[in-house]
């Protein structure tokens, strides 16, 4: 393994997004590599064009943080610090980014949701994050 998210997967999960989406607002789905850079985005119809920003920023967040948006915001209030004293503009405490770890647990990737309430986010990206890393050993 290269330590990196196989096209093959990351098409696999752009594919699956509507069906995964279904029954709710449209969402857009960023995925970024283990170097941060963006390795794929889809946007669904209707989806608010500032959706993009904030899912990559989430992506971002979960693989440079090594867990959940919503663990780290957690952490910003167990501790009282806020995201600017992590010294990186792209960081997001926003619920929806989901990291990818590959099968030695090094993180490979993160997934970032945008466009619903933020548990709504949280949750198709687990779910999308989940299909990356079972692919993974595909």
């Amino acid at each position: 393994m290269n330590n990196a998210i196989p096209f093959r997967a990351l098409m696999r999960v752009l594919d699956r997004l509507e069906a995964e989406a279904s029954g709710g607002a449209p969402v857009c789905v960023a995925v970024v590599n283990r170097t941060g850079k963006l390795a794929a985005f889809l946007s669904l119809d209707g989806t608010p064009e500032r959706a993009g920003a904030i899912a990559q920023s989430k992506a971002y967040t979960a693989m440079r943080m090594e867990s959940t948006t919503e663990a780290f915001h957690d952490r910003l209030v167990r501790e009282n610090l806020s995201a600017a004293d992590f010294c990186d503009p792209g960081f997001s405490s926003l619920a929806g980014g989901v990291p990818v770890f590959d099968e030695t647990g090094r993180c490979i990737g993160g997934v970032g949701v945008s466009g619903r309430k933020p548990g709504e986010d949280a949750e198709l990206a687990a779910r999308l994050a989940g299909m990356l890393t079972a692919s993974l050993t595909d």
